[in-house]
């Protein structure tokens, strides 16, 4: 799919604001720590403090599991920093990667004379997760990861500034991990720089989705059943996105994983056990977003009786 075909849709991506006051964002303190230590039993631990939304600032998140050890590791990297800087400056770098994305969509135009795209930062919510388990012999098994959720509004308006389309865009990045294995450990984290670029990075291709297939949806080109052909492809569909399609008659929809991508078009396969029989060229598909909560639905596997 290009510019060119059938009729490139023209949008200028104008003002992305923030909920409130940027020094506010300053509340998410997000330092991200991430530990990990032990010999025959094992600790993981993970911190962050704060959020930051429309309402205000507050709260905290924090996680850890037991155990001793004589082995310890950490890394801390600062999210804050480069936050309230882009907020500060209009959030001038999340603009910047959305006229990219929305760019390489094959399907818009950026430039003016056509829509205008706004937008506004709602809230920053650190999230995370611990599991912990004990063996028999007393050995500590733990894991941590930490993250961020960043939630925003879009609104595209025609020329005579009337909302024509609007969208709430959430999205998660993790910022950090520990685990804590039979004396393994191992930690991960980011830079700040580098995890705010993610951010802007994943935020920008969240909006050029939502925009992109508003006007030309996002649907199957070839192929049913277990194995599909979407009709896009990089960068607006990613390798191991999953996508829910619904059938062409609207009575059933079924997860796929995306397997391959290319300009244009992206190769995916049935990654759920529902009945996708009537999945076929022209159902529509939607890409489930990091952090939506279909992401993490468990996939059931056929099992033949005996």
């Amino acid at each position: 799919m290009s510019a060119s075909s059938p009729e490139a849709t023209i949008i200028r991506v104008a003002t992305i604001a923030a909920a409130q006051e940027c020094a506010l964002y300053e509340g998410i303190r997000y330092s991200s720590e991430s530990k990990a230590s032990g010999s025959s039993r094992g600790y993981v631990a993970g911190s962050g403090s704060g959020y930051s939304n429309a309402y205000g600032g507050g709260g905290s998140s924090s996680f850890s599991a037991g155990g001793s050890s004589s082995h310890s590791a950490s890394n801390k990297t600062s999210f804050e920093t480069f936050f309230v800087k882009d907020c500060t400056d209009n959030f001038a770098g999340i603009r910047v990667a959305m006229q990219a994305a929305l760019a390489a969509s094959g399907t818009i135009v950026v430039g003016s004379g056509g829509y205008v795209l706004t937008g506004r930062v709602e809230e920053v919510v650190p999230t995370g997760s611990i599991s912990s388990d004990r063996s028999a012999t007393g050995s500590s098994y733990a894991s941590a990861n930490q993250g961020l959720r960043v939630a925003m509004t879009l609104n595209l308006a025609d020329k005579s500034g009337r909302i024509i389309f609007g969208a709430p865009i959430v999205t998660e990045i993790e910022t950090g991990s520990a685990a804590a294995v039979r004396g393994t450990f191992a930690v991960n984290a980011s830079s700040g720089d580098g995890l705010y670029s993610l951010l802007q990075r994943q935020l920008a291709l969240a909006v050029a989705r939502k925009i992109a297939f508003h006007f030309q949806p996002l649907l199957v080109k070839q192929g049913s059943g277990k194995k599909v052909q979407l009709n896009y492809g990089s960068p607006l569909v990613e390798v191991g996105s999953l996508v829910s399609i619904t059938s062409t008659d609207g009575s059933s929809s079924s997860r796929y994983r995306v397997d391959s991508v290319s300009t244009g078009s992206a190769l995916a396969t049935q990654f759920d056990d529902s009945n996708s029989v009537g999945i076929a060229p022209g159902s529509i598909a939607i890409v489930i977003e990091k952090g939506d909560p279909a992401a993490n639905q468990s996939r059931m596997e056929r099992v033949e009786l005996p």
